[in-house]
């Protein structure tokens, strides 16, 4: 009697168990790791011409503002002379300088509103269209259903939203939806990770290990058929086994990534609106977003510092002034705190790229298949200038940037922040995306001589 040969009877392991192909295609798939993104804000701009004491590609060196990204200079790619192009928004249609420039993630033209513009009698509101962090976790979840959130969004700071501290937007476009962000780490926490135990972990293992056992099971079966099968059918076999070694592989990697994603310890609760408790609120949420990438709980995370106009007073550095208020001068010495200012929040946000780091993942670490995109709502707080923006990538994602450099884009054919989002796109693998937000805005993305 002749056997027949089905992609059934291929896949049909000891005790009746079935594993069908597709299913170990997608499987392997999963095993590797995901790119993931974070939108790291600081507010009230910085000092343009205190940016860098060298301006070389390669050979760059940072003034006293940026040292903190020292460390990191190889996982860098900086991004000197972006445009907002607020300008060319329609008459109407743009807010003031902080409102405009802190939904500049969302570039679009603004809606009526009863928020005042300043500087005029008139009055605007909130931008029609969603922002960068909400599209790309949108299309991630179109992707891959099973992935539950589609972005997190965090401040530090009080509780209250309004246009100049909410930067995050749903639209769609034409809609003004403004999305309050969560402000407390230990709320987030229990919304977030509330499911999460080491039990299920443990129960994940177990499935990992049974599935192990099948492939091996069935990769003996495919040995035995070899020998009964014509040699067409034979080399249909080998294909078979070819996709077993792959899921084998990619098992082998789940099986060292598990352990990573895990419960976190936050301490005991405080008063997470205490403006002298900022970094200890800012670090909590650093622990949450590098354990929900770890858990694969989301792909898109934005988080902030503040918000827009934020006269948050840094006593801890010495400062007896709010932030915002110093903004406004042009004295060196408001400068100067300015820039002091700006060294302790970078200090602190690399503190981001250290919680990504010390997470094992697929024989490297979570920072290697992460993005941080470290912005501002301003280029300069004085002037209130929005054309000649700072933005700074930190990677581990070595083979997609190339990275350890400064490209000084003020005068690049494409240099607008738009273009800037448009790559962003690109890394999480949305290529098909050419342009984000109103046209007007976007020189043509995305940006040229990043990859």
């Amino acid at each position: 009697m002749s056997l027949r040969i089905s992609r059934r009877n291929v896949l049909r392991g000891a005790a009746g168990f079935t594993l069908a192909l597709p299913w170990l295609e997608s499987f392997a798939q999963a095993a590797t790791p995901p790119r993931r993104i974070v939108f790291c804000f600081t507010a009230n701009g910085d000092q343009i011409s205190r940016r860098m004491i060298k301006k070389s590609e390669t050979g760059f060196v940072f003034d006293d503002m940026l040292s903190p990204f020292e460390p990191w200079r190889d996982e860098l790619l900086v991004l000197d002379g972006l445009n907002k192009f607020h300008n060319k928004l329609p008459e109407g249609q743009q807010a003031d300088a902080h409102e405009q420039g802190g939904s500049a993630l969302a570039p679009w033209p603004s809606g009526s509103g009863s928020f005042p513009i300043g500087g005029t009698d008139e009055t605007i509101g909130y931008v029609m269209g969603p922002s960068a962090d909400h599209a790309i976790g949108e299309r991630v979840q179109a992707e891959n259903p099973s992935v539950p959130y589609r972005h997190l969004v965090y401040r530090v700071g009080d509780n209250f939203n309004n246009i100049w501290n909410q930067h995050s937007h749903a639209g769609p476009v034409g809609t003004q939806a403004p999305i309050p962000p969560e402000t407390s780490p230990f709320k987030a926490y229990q919304r977030i990770f509330g499911n999460l135990n080491t039990g299920q972990q443990d129960l994940l293992k177990k499935k990992l290990l049974m599935r192990q056992t099948s492939l091996d099971l069935m990769k003996d079966e495919l040995s035995a058929l070899k020998s009964r099968v014509s040699a067409a059918d034979r080399l249909r076999l080998e294909q078979h086994e070819e996709s077993l070694r792959e899921v084998e592989r990619g098992l082998t990697s789940l099986q060292n990534t598990l352990p990573a994603c895990a419960p976190l310890d936050l301490g005991s609760s405080f008063n997470v609106y205490d403006s002298s408790r900022y970094k200890e609120v800012g670090f909590l949420f650093f622990k949450m977003i590098a354990m929900a990438f770890a858990c694969d709980l989301t792909r898109s995370v934005q988080f902030n510092w503040s918000g827009n106009t934020s006269d948050r007073v840094y006593s801890d550095i010495g400062m007896t002034e709010g932030h915002h208020t110093i903004s406004h001068n042009s004295d060196e010495d408001s400068f100067a705190k300015i820039r002091a200012i700006k060294k302790n929040l970078f200090q602190l946000s690399t503190q981001l790229h250290t919680e990504l780091k010390a997470i094992p993942e697929a024989g490297g670490t979570v920072w290697d298949n992460t993005l941080v995109v470290h912005w501002s709502e301003l280029s300069q707080g004085d002037t209130h200038a929005r054309n000649d923006d700072l933005v700074i990538f930190a990677s581990g994602s070595k083979n997609y940037f190339r990275l350890g450099r400064y490209l000084n884009l003020k005068n690049a054919a494409k240099h607008s922040f738009s273009d800037m989002l448009v790559s962003c796109f690109h890394y999480m693998g949305f290529t098909d995306v050419t342009t984000f937000g109103y046209e007007a805005l976007a020189s043509g993305g995305p940006l040229d001589g990043l990859t």
